[in-house]
């Protein structure tokens, strides 16, 4: 209710005023009851609703004002309510020190990556190196090793660690992928086949013909698979068919059911391992380690309080982790005050499940109202679905869960929300066999349960998945979850009202998609994730400039994305996200003045001159945005990973730009320098197609802000001069490794921040192996005595071959491209 009552502020009277602020507080203190009576639990259902209902008029309609008697007359017969009936003694957890959301501490590695607080796995004799040793054994054979244990005693992270191994580093593909109870299999066969052919995605769609193209492609390969969180032997009988045997190749697969781990390793129990329990003193060490961060001194005054803690934990990492941040948030002041509390929430003598389902629950509760609103929100995707950080804090800003003294400060509030659920264990980092730029994230599925539980309890989310023939509905859908996965008749209830719907999110087949788009009166957020079985017409997202309210639209699908010619009706979008081929751009997509986030992905097919699709990997013309300017001045993402023309000036003028990525056809002479005064850019990535004739120069003081940078390009001339880009960490340079010499890269030992560099070298047509060695030695020397450098090979950088006189056809641009100066 916080950023209703900010749209109120100025257009109420004192009086109602306080009223709604009265309202408002009694909501806020009552749901921080863990068990509040159902007397409480109806009153603060009722007065949702009626936010909801405000907050779509206050939204929807101009001249709103002619409807405030109505609703302040509800508001006061709420108010009324309350005092009649709610006691005014109900507290729970609140009575603790709530968890602040900035004051925690990060656990780092390199990158800015945040790290699992590891502790026994990497003792000699451990379980990293019995595996390790496993896993490495010299023979040819095939073998399947299942890590078994109860939820929440680290056998995610007992994985991760081994995938992370220099020693398991070395096969010819590999692949990391999740299932959950209610497995999509479609899905887990599509993910590991885009791991293990990440330059060719999947044309298959049928579990049989995945299976098939999965098997061809790893025969007579020697690959390293992980499947984590199996719940069935059903599902192991089916992947398992795409795993051809012999040339070494292993699988580790995690699970909690003891017949799963014997079904994965054939019954033979020598390669299944064991999870154990935390030992008394590796539980102490992970807890000051969770508390304070390794290294540090940790206070005596907490031992009481950690003794107890760990006792009552009985050796489960991630309850330990969970609850750790309530204590590091409590402090020394109060952990005497508290402990009482904590203890009287944590159960003793209980199973592994009970034992972390508890912890959750409390530490959910310990929450302040604005993180838990932000994690009931994740209960929208399915158990075990990957998400990314950047897309989830966009819709928590597009769902106005997000409040800021400034709009652009947003997204750093939303970033910290997010950081804290991840330090609390709620959300799980995910940053294995995927792009080393990107953290992918999950939900474990306990938290999953308990989010999915509360938001049913609060209607906040109305989730459907395929396996639900019949469902009635007590209370209006405000957020409607379409959780349809591969099924192929899955069918949303015809009871649901549309009109009340404000977020929609679907994920499932094309065939199976509700495109009444127009009926969604309120709709603020859509979240598509569509997959066509077969070539079809496209997904016709043409309505959407009718949605007048619609403030964020994130699509990512296999199929062609028809989107409005002009976006006329949205006059607050804030966010497009198109992760699909796009028929066309609106043509005024440069002057919404709303625009924060804008992305349009790979693969997209754009019109040429005589109205046909052409995909942007043929010499079709590049989509131009070559406009002499820009009305969306606020914009803090731009991502347009379609061909452009070139770098268009008005970028220069976005002066709260944060990230850029872009592919051009051609770099031309200014176009570097135009982008050097960014103050607030962060991250920059720039893939050039055809290669340049000119060097590339980088001039002192610019890029401030700059802390990761990639740049591709078939042929690599760089020169970062000194004082350039004083604040850039991470550098990833792609290029070909041609038969003659192309390569020029100079200044890297002026960039006096960088930690981590990496190069992806590709082969052209006509080099061979010793043109490979020859650019990656001149690489490494280029790099100096850097300690963190690696290097990855792909097959080619993506590059576009063009008549030498037709490789500059801008009228008054010189055949060559000059270093900035």
């Amino acid at each position: 209710m916080g950023s209703l009552a900010g749209k109120l502020d100025g257009l109420l009277d004192a009086e109602l005023k306080a009223e709604f602020g009265k309202l408002t507080t009694r909501l806020l203190e009552l749901s921080k009851s863990p068990d509040p009576p159902e007397t409480a639990r109806i009153w603060m259902k009722d007065v949702r609703e009626l936010s909801y209902d405000m907050n779509n008029c206050v939204d929807a309609q101009e001249d709103w004002e002619a409807e405030i008697p109505e609703f302040m007359a509800r508001v006061k017969e709420a108010n009324g309510r309350y005092e009649r009936y709610v006691p005014e003694s109900l507290t729970g957890p609140a009575d603790l020190v709530p968890i602040g959301v900035g004051d925690h501490q990060h656990r780092t590695v390199s990158g800015g990556r945040k790290s699992d607080p590891v502790v026994g796995l990497h003792d000699e004799g451990g379980a990293v190196y019995k595996l390790t040793q496993l896993l490495t054994d010299d023979g040819k054979e095939f073998m399947v090793v299942s890590i078994v244990g109860g939820g929440g005693i680290g056998k995610t992270t007992l994985a991760k660690q081994l995938w992370r191994e220099k020693k398991l580093e070395g096969f010819d593909c590999r692949a990391f992928v999740r299932t959950a109870r209610k497995p999509d299999m479609r899905r887990i066969l599509r993910s590991i086949l885009a791991q293990v052919r990440p330059h060719q995605p999947p044309d298959a769609n049928g579990v049989h013909e995945l299976i098939q193209d999965l098997t061809e492609h790893l025969q007579n390969k020697r690959y390293f698979l992980i499947i984590d969180d199996l719940w069935a032997t059903s599902v192991w009988h089916v992947v398992r068919r795409a795993f051809p045997e012999g040339n070494g190749s292993r699988i580790v697969t995690t699970t909690e059911n003891q017949d799963v781990a014997l079904a994965c390793c054939s019954y033979e129990s020598q390669y299944m391992f064991k999870m154990e329990r935390l030992s008394l003193s590796h539980s102490k060490e992970l807890f000051i380690s969770a508390v304070f961060g390794s290294g540090e001194q940790h206070s005596r005054q907490l031992d009481g309080v950690s003794n107890e803690i760990i006792r009552r934990c009985a050796g489960l990492p991630q309850a330990i982790i969970s609850i750790c941040s309530v204590v590091a948030t409590l402090g020394e002041a109060n952990a005497e005050q508290n402990r009482e509390k904590i203890q009287n929430n944590l159960p003793t003598n209980a199973t592994s499940d009970e034992i972390l389902k508890q912890v959750l629950i409390f530490c959910y509760n310990c929450l302040p109202s604005c993180l838990q609103t932000c994690l009931l929100y994740l209960s929208i995707y399915p158990e075990n679905y990957i998400i990314l950080k950047e897309v989830i804090m966009k819709q928590w800003v597009g769902e106005a869960f997000i409040c800021a003294p400034r709009e652009n400060e947003k997204m750093k509030v939303a970033e910290s929300y997010f950081d804290k659920l991840v330090h609390m264990g709620m959300i799980q980092q995910i940053d294995v066999g995927y792009s080393d730029e990107i953290l992918y994230y999950a939900v474990h599925h306990m938290v999953h349960d308990i989010i999915t539980t509360k938001s049913i309890e609060e209607n906040f989310v109305t989730v459907i998945d395929y396996s639900q023939r019949t469902v009635r509905f007590s209370n209006k859908v405000r957020r409607l979850s379409l959780q349809f996965g591969s099924a192929t008749y899955a069918t949303s209830p015809e009871s649901i009202g549309l009109s009340e719907i404000q977020s929609l999110a679907f994920i499932g087949l094309k065939s199976c998609y509700y495109s009444s788009i127009l009926e969604f009166k309120v709709l603020r957020v859509l979240i598509l994730h569509i997959w066509a079985d077969e070539p079809s017409t496209g997904v016709d997202l043409k309505p959407t400039s009718e949605l007048v309210l619609l403030r964020s639209l994130q699509v990512t699908c296999n199929d062609t994305v028809h989107l409005p010619d002009l976006m006329q009706g949205p006059k607050h979008l804030e966010t497009l996200e198109i992760n699909a081929r796009v028929a066309a751009i609106p043509a005024n997509i440069v002057h919404l003045r709303s625009w924060l986030h804008l992305r349009l992905g790979v693969g997209i097919e754009v019109p040429d001159l005589t109205g046909t699709l052409k995909t942007v990997t043929t010499l079709n013309p590049p989509i131009s945005l070559d406009d002499s300017s820009c009305s969306c001045k606020s914009v803090k993402t731009m991502e347009l990973l379609l061909p452009i023309c070139r770098i268009p000036k008005w970028i220069g003028q976005l002066a709260n730009l944060c990230i850029l990525k872009f592919v051009v056809r051609q770099l031309q002479r200014d176009d570097i320098s135009n982008l050097r005064n960014l103050s607030f850019l962060s991250v920059l990535l720039l893939h050039v197609q055809q290669p340049t004739t000119g060097l590339i120069g980088f001039a002192p003081g610019a890029f401030p802000a700059l802390e990761y940078f990639e740049f591709r390009c078939g042929v690599l001339r760089l020169m970062f001069q000194e004082g350039t880009m004083p604040n850039l960490e991470r550098l990833k340079l792609g290029f070909n490794a041609y038969p003659r010499d192309g390569f020029l890269l100079v200044g890297v030992e002026d960039l006096l921040s960088i930690k981590e560099i990496s190069g992806v070298i590709g082969l052209t047509a006509g080099a061979v192996e010793s043109d490979f060695m020859v650019a990656e030695s001149a690489f490494r020397k280029a790099m100096g005595r850097h300690p963190n450098v690696s290097i990855e090979r792909a097959d080619m950088v993506e590059e576009l071959y063009v008549e030498a006189e037709k490789q500059h056809e801008i009228p008054g641009q010189p055949p060559s491209i000059s270093s900035e100066q």
